[in-house]
């Protein structure tokens, strides 16, 4: 390359840079008006972000089949003090229905009240500890907590009244 094709590369250059800096000032300066101004006031009015919603889940995915837990937003309310009223409902209908329906031999179906009587003549106190221990009988297995290790002592008793409630 001689002299005279560099003077024009870096003028050319030049203006490239130039013209970018320009651009790039016009923009910050739209950006600057029609930017959103808030007061002080509205600011302080506003509730501090909830770091727990901003990252909970928007949904879950259950297989047909599948041990679940109950939906996530019941387990944070129940272990938060907050019994929802419907826990009992929800923790069967996420996991329980699923030998409980009628579906599998040998487990009781809610609302089968000849299944359930002999089972709650024993007493709520029994039920809940098959339900939370597990228990082996003559016609099948229990399985501690459902088989979902993670359900509080509190969710799997909801369950257990939410299906004697159904089955007397």
């Amino acid at each position: 390359m001689n002299a005279k094709e560099d003077k024009i590369f870096f003028r050319n250059y030049a203006i490239i840079i130039l013209s970018l800096i320009v651009m790039i000032a016009a923009l910050l300066m739209i950006a600057r008006d029609i930017g959103i101004e808030e007061d002080e006031a509205s600011l302080a009015a506003r509730p501090p972000a909830d770091p727990a919603v901003n990252t909970a889940p928007v949904g879950e995915l259950r297989l047909q089949g599948e041990l679940a837990a109950p939906p996530a937003a019941a387990r944070r309310a129940s272990r938060a003090g907050a019994r929802p009223a419907n826990l009992g409902e929800i923790v069967y209908a996420g996991l329980c229905v699923t030998c409980h329906n009628g579906a599998i031999p040998n487990f009781p179906r809610v609302g089968d009240k000849a299944e359930w009587a002999p089972r709650i003549a024993q007493g709520r106190a029994l039920l809940y500890e098959h339900a939370i221990v597990g228990f082996t009988g003559a016609r099948g297995v229990m399985p501690a907590r459902g088989g979902n290790p993670a359900l509080s002592d509190e969710e799997v008793r909801a369950a257990v009244d939410y299906m004697i409630r159904h089955s007397r």
